[in-house]
C-alpha cells in the first residue's frame, strides 16, 4: 500500500474510533518516524499477529532508546545546564520502569549529585512492575549537594529544597577508592 492509502486507511479508522487528530501535519510526521509499509498497513487493518510484533517490537525499541540516553548522559557527565532532567513520557513497560538507577559509588553519579540539580519526571507510564523515581544503589556515602526533584501526575518529592538542608545517602558508609 501506498503513502495516499495508508493516509486515508488512518483518516478511516479515526473517523471509526470518533477519534480526531488537530493538525494534518501530524499524519506526516507519523510517516516520518515509521514510514508507511506492509507492517504499517497489517497494524492498521487489525492484523492481530502484525500488531503484536509492532507494539513489542516498539516498546522494546524504545526502553533500549531510554537506556541508552540515561547511560550516554552518566557516563559522559557533560551537560552544559546546571540542571540534569530525565523525562520519561509514555512508556509501556512490562517490567519495572527507573528514572534513574545509578549506583553511589560511581565517580560520575557523585560529580552529578555534587554539581548539578536532578529533575526526574514521570508520566503516562503503563507498567506491570514498580515505577521508581530514583533507583540509588546505596554502597558508600554520598552527599546530595543540589536539590533533586521527582514528580509524577499526582506528587512530587524534593529534596534539599532550601538553605541548610543536607542530605546524606548511606551516612557512616566509607567512601570506595
Amino acid at each position: 500500500m501506498d503513502k495516499k492509502g495508508v493516509k486515508s486507511l488512518i483518516e478511516k479508522k479515526l473517523e471509526q474510533s470518533k477519534k480526531s487528530i488537530r493538525n494534518k501535519n501530524s499524519i506526516e510526521a507519523l510517516f516520518s518516524l515509521f514510514p508507511p509499509s506492509n507492517a504499517l498497513w497489517k497494524v492498521l487493518s487489525g492484523s492481530r499477529e502484525a500488531i503484536e510484533t509492532k507494539k513489542s517490537r516498539i516498546t522494546q525499541e524504545t526502553i533500549l532508546d531510554i537506556l541508552i540516553a540515561i547511560d550516554n548522559k552518566l557516563e559522559t557527565g557533560k551537560t552544559d545546564s546546571q540542571k540534569f532532567e530525565v523525562l520519561l513520557d509514555g512508556i509501556v513497560s512490562l517490567g519495572d520502569v527507573s528514572g534513574l538507577k545509578a549506583k553511589a559509588s560511581n565517580p560520575i553519579v557523585s560529580k552529578l549529585f555534587s554539581e548539578k540539580e536532578i529533575e526526574i519526571i514521570l508520566k503516562n507510564i503503563h507498567a506491570h512492575g514498580n515505577v521508581t523515581g530514583v533507583n540509588l544503589i546505596v554502597d558508600q556515602e554520598l552527599e546530595l549537594k543540589k536539590k533533586m526533584q521527582i514528580k509524577t501526575p499526582h506528587s512530587s518529592v524534593t529534596f534539599n529544597a532550601g538553605p541548610n538542608c543536607k542530605v546524606v545517602f548511606g551516612k557512616g558508609l566509607k567512601r570506595k577508592r
